[in-house]
């Protein structure tokens, strides 16, 4: 079975890219791989997930 989650980016007047794939690379050292990225209203998005730990 897999979890999921929905992270966004912060909005930080500099670096919010750089920001972002930080975020990104914390989850993916804990085990979540990016599914999906999209826009909503200008804040990027990003669906992640992982095998459940049971």
């Amino acid at each position: 079975m897999k979890e999921y989650k929905l992270i966004r980016q912060k909005a930080t007047p500099i670096k919010k890219d750089e920001d972002f794939e930080a975020l990104l690379n914390s989850y993916a050292k804990t085990g979540w791989a990016v599914i999906n990225v999209f826009n909503h209203r200008g804040v990027i998005k990003a669906v992640i997930e992982r095998k459940k730990k049971e």
